[in-house]
């Protein structure tokens, strides 16, 4: 297939295209810069879009015949918002998509995804699912949970807070119960392959996770082990961390934890153990951060 893929530089887009490639796909690198990665040959071509502005995408997407969506930010910074990220780019994506005969969308979003607007990010998620459903293509939407792998976001911020933002003590949100599912980044690229290329797909919803359960306490706990930190774990109350990240997120944005991903974690970010599997026929990888070190 020719498929465009949208934030193809990002953590995920840097797994997916060399996947997509050696499944013998043609690629279409999608990014604001139109940057090559080290590594990608001559089957990625690299394309220059801003699907924040929509500058570039229907020319990216001009002949392909399936896009996949990955462009979103966690949390809201230097002026870009959820609306105009996770919500806006995404119908500019769809318009395109449809003006130019594309035929397939393979949509990332995450577990979790509310249609409480308190939670804004994760509202953010399912707005824009929301357009895709209704956007007349052959959609597939992805939620997985938390994923890892080289240039993952969630578990190097785990390693920053310990470096940075934690003198002896680290602290945790209530009592660190808080559940996820972690998976595998190349198993994802193995899902959205699968989603993208076989017909019986399209209109599906697929919540997925890796093989296993940790909790947050549990997490903090692995990045520890493999970064050699030892930190004494703090329980807080979350209504004491809510409070605290309502005001950091106004006077301290580089803070590593926002008040939204605080009010989040209320949110399961874990499905059934065997969900992958069951959906992709295919047992995911254990997990393993050893990269982290």
């Amino acid at each position: 297939m020719e498929i465009a893929v949208m934030g193809a530089t990002g953590f995920v887009g840097s797994h997916l295209v060399p996947h997509l490639v050696g499944a013998g796909h043609r690629v279409r690198a999608v990014s604001r810069d139109g940057e090559r990665l080290l590594g990608w040959g001559g089957e990625v071509d690299p394309r220059a879009a801003d699907v924040s502005s929509g500058a570039g995408v229907a020319e990216a997407l001009r002949g392909a015949e399936a896009v996949v969506h990955l462009v979103a930010i966690p949390r809201e910074r230097g002026g870009r918002t959820f609306q105009d990220v996770n919500v806006r780019a995404v119908g500019r994506t769809l318009a395109a998509a449809g003006a130019e005969g594309v035929r397939r969308i393979v949509h990332l979003s995450v577990l979790g995804a509310s249609d409480d607007p308190k939670l804004r990010y994760l509202h953010s998620k399912w707005r824009g699912e929301e357009l895709v459903r209704e956007s007349g293509l052959e959609w597939v939407v992805l939620r997985p949970s938390l994923l890892f792998g080289e240039g993952d976001g969630f578990f190097n911020l785990v390693k920053v807070t310990l470096t940075w933002w934690s003198p002896g003590i680290v602290a945790i949100p209530g009592d660190g119960s808080a559940r996820f599912q972690p998976l595998s980044v190349d198993d994802l690229a193995i899902a959205v392959e699968r989603s993208l290329v076989e017909p019986g797909r399209a209109g599906s919803v697929y919540e997925i996770g890796g093989p296993g359960y940790l909790s947050y306490r549990e997490i903090v706990d692995r990045v520890m082990a493999v970064t050699g930190k030892r930190r004494l774990k703090l329980g807080l109350p979350v209504p004491i961390i809510s409070a605290l990240t309502a005001v950091t997120d106004r006077i301290l944005p580089i803070f590593p934890v926002s008040h939204d991903q605080i009010a989040s974690l209320g949110r399961p970010n874990f499905t059934d153990l065997d969900a992958f599997e069951r959906a992709f026929g295919v047992q995911p990888r254990p997990f393993d951060i050893g990269y982290l070190a």
